[in-house]
């Protein structure tokens, strides 16, 4: 009997101790402005997005799965993570300097993180409206260079209850599946229901516009392939989920020099009791593609430093086999890591930037 009371007394103490160690490092962050709250969930890798200011909750985000069906997915030199529990990340929850917050995912044993980071940006009082910042940064922890590509997924569900599922800038009504391969003129996705509003601003300064857009159901979005081209004129059904409409962003392609980072942003605005969202423009105003010319002085400055004047560069610079042999020679230089002049990858990495850069606005 002694035996037995010993055994028990051991195992109760053994319980105690594992649930409070997973309650110390599951970590949840709530940040709020206003009436609006960002949740950042460590357990599940997930966050959600919502409003109560008179007791009743609204989601802007769906909620089922405990918010799992919005989410990033990173692909990393062709291989997929979903960053979520589900992808056997190490994750972990941490405050920003900004004064947000984020999540963190390491992936490749150490090789690559994935910050995903939130902040409330201080221009609205977050009574009747909201704008949130989000960040996504890619730090490159190993001696090879990462191509890296992002993806996005937001399970919308304000708009499915009014049938006016989306709107743009550009466009009043959107009922059915469509893709963007520019944002310029439609700028923005907003869904809404008439009263309480998300909109994701994908266009305007300081914002990393996506390479695409697809407004499409959102098992169809989730699907195997690494994004689903929109069927133009399609409904938001599919066989698992009826009017189940969802954003879908894919942004181009970033390439990570070893030991590096680099990111991707892009915002978020809410708005209630019928007000309007806000758009980019309180962001200030952008450069205009149409304006630029050769001659125009231009200047692309990395982090770490580096720059070159877009203005400033010839014409064999812009030549395809002239950023064929660059490429090439960045290649060649992160091969072999042990001997490689970090300086000169990121100098090489800035002139191929300001180069594409300079294609992207002529």
């Amino acid at each position: 009997m002694n035996s037995f009371l010993v055994f028990f007394r051991r195992a109760t103490l053994l319980c105690f101790f594992v649930f409070n160690v997973f309650f110390v490092y599951s970590q949840n962050i709530e940040l709020s402005q206003g009436n609006y709250y960002l949740t950042l969930m460590e357990d599940s890798g997930a966050f959600s997005l919502t409003y109560n200011g008179t007791g009743k909750v609204v989601d802007f985000f769906s909620p089922n799965d405990d918010y799992s069906s919005t989410y990033f997915t990173a692909r990393i030199n062709n291989i997929v993570y979903n960053l979520s529990r589900s992808s056997s990340a190490d994750i972990s929850t941490f405050y920003h300097e900004s004064g947000g917050a984020g999540i963190k995912y390491v992936l490749q044993g150490g090789e690559t993180e994935v910050l995903l980071i939130f902040t409330f940006c201080p221009e609205f009082d977050g009574l009747s409206q909201s704008v949130i910042k989000v960040e996504v940064v890619v730090n490159n922890n190993s001696a090879e260079g990462q191509a890296v590509d992002l993806k996005a997924v937001f399970d919308t569900m304000l708009g499915e209850s009014s049938g006016n599922h989306f709107s743009t800038q550009r466009t009043s009504l959107i009922s059915n599946e469509v893709g963007f391969s520019s944002m310029e003129a439609d700028r923005w996705i907003k869904s809404t229901d008439g009263k309480s509003s998300v909109q994701f601003l994908l266009c305007g300064a300081g914002i990393t516009v996506p390479q695409a857009v697809t407004l499409a159901n959102k098992d169809i979005l989730s699907g195997s392939a690494w994004f689903s081209s929109a069927k133009t004129g399609r409904s938001f059904n599919s066989v698992f989920s009826y009017n189940n409409s969802a954003v879908g962003l894919l942004w181009n392609t970033i390439s990570v020099a070893p030991m590096t980072k680099s990111s991707i942003c892009f915002y978020i605005s809410c708005a209630v009791a019928g007000n309007q969202p806000a758009d980019a423009s309180f962001l200030g105003a952008e450069t205009s593609a149409s304006s630029l010319l050769n001659t125009d002085e231009v200047v692309y400055q990395d982090e770490y430093g580096v720059t070159h004047t877009m203005g400033a560069l010839t014409t064999e610079q812009l030549d395809p086999r002239y950023i064929e042999d660059l490429l090439n020679r960045i290649r060649q230089l992160e091969s072999n890591p042990e001997n490689v002049d970090r300086n000169e990858i990121l100098q090489l990495n800035a002139e191929l930037d300001a180069i594409l850069e300079k294609i992207r606005r002529m």
